[in-house]
């Protein structure tokens, strides 16, 4: 359940990216033509955030195949505080402050017991000026088990997109390489990465605050993985990808808004499953907004 929960390796940044834009020129009568993204949060800020996910899954082929889609539900808020400079770069303090879950054939007593016991944990993580985590460290609680901890921790990775090293305008874009979370799983090697194609689309000047509109697009290695099932030798392939987009305030500093969308296709063969494989569907779509700052 809990590795369903965190395996979107695309979910939008729930991460604070300070913008410091540089104008170049005058484009389409904004005034912009360039910005600089650099990571520069003011020591102090605090930024509480909401995010949604519904993840859909339908096992297409395999032993479980014709059981019907299985839709989980994911609401998340928690808070970024920003603790200022320190050697090595921008440190910051996630607090999951509270987390609600739907899934099916589990007892949602039974989830929103499991679920509390995450309240108040924090992960301590240090950026450099390009928003690329140096350092994620995640904090103990009482009752919650170092496996789920280290699951977290890697959520909260694979949520931070890393900021381009050269000035960019609308059209320009780069790539970003995000670790897949399935290498947690047992006798896992050549998993991977996904990558993430980054694009502004738009700059925009309005109420005294610049915005950058960024697209984003996640596709998947199709590079065969070798895993570990029930002590057999298996291999995972995966398939698809996501796309939407992200909005970030100049002026205040962080990420407003995101969406992503889209569909990644699990086929499993070999090990107990024999040559009849396995092929497992998630669609996902997850929304992320900033609740309020202070």
């Amino acid at each position: 359940m809990t590795r369903l929960l965190l395996t979107a390796p695309t979910a939008p940044t729930a991460l604070a990216v300070a913008l410091l834009a540089a104008a170049c020129g005058d484009r389409g009568g904004n005034g912009l033509s360039q910005v600089t993204l650099r990571y520069h949060p003011p020591a102090g800020a605090v930024h509480r955030y909401a995010l949604d996910q519904i993840n859909k899954m339908s096992m297409e082929a395999g032993p479980m195949a014709g059981m019907g889609e299985q839709q989980l539900t994911l609401q998340m808020h928690f808070t970024q505080n920003v603790t200022g400079p320190v050697p090595g770069g921008i440190e910051v303090k996630v607090t999951f402050d509270s987390t609600r879950m739907e899934a099916p054939g589990v007892s949602p007593e039974m989830l929103a017991r499991e679920l509390d016991q995450l309240r108040g944990l924090v992960s301590t993580v240090l950026f450099d000026e390009r928003a690329q985590v140096v350092r994620s460290d995640m904090g103990a609680a009482p009752g919650v088990a170092p496996e789920l901890t280290s699951q977290m921790a890697t959520g909260v990775k694979a949520m931070a997109f890393a900021l381009p090293e050269q000035p960019v305008g609308r059209g320009d874009s780069w790539t970003v390489k995000t670790d897949l979370p399935v290498g947690q799983l047992p006798g896992v090697s050549g998993a991977g990465a996904s990558l993430t194609k980054l694009t502004v689309q738009d700059i925009r000047v309005a109420g005294g605050d610049t915005t950058v509109l960024l697209g984003v697009e996640t596709t998947f290695p199709g590079d065969p993985i070798t895993l570990s099932i029930a002590g057999q030798p298996a291999t995972l392939r995966l398939s698809g990808g996501l796309s939407g987009d992200q909005t970030f305030s100049l002026t205040r500093g962080v990420v407003v808004s995101g969406t992503m969308k889209g569909t990644m296709k699990m086929n499993v063969s070999g090990g107990p499953l024999g040559r009849q494989g396995m092929v497992l569907s998630s669609v996902t779509e997850t929304s992320l907004r900033l609740a309020d700052a202070k």
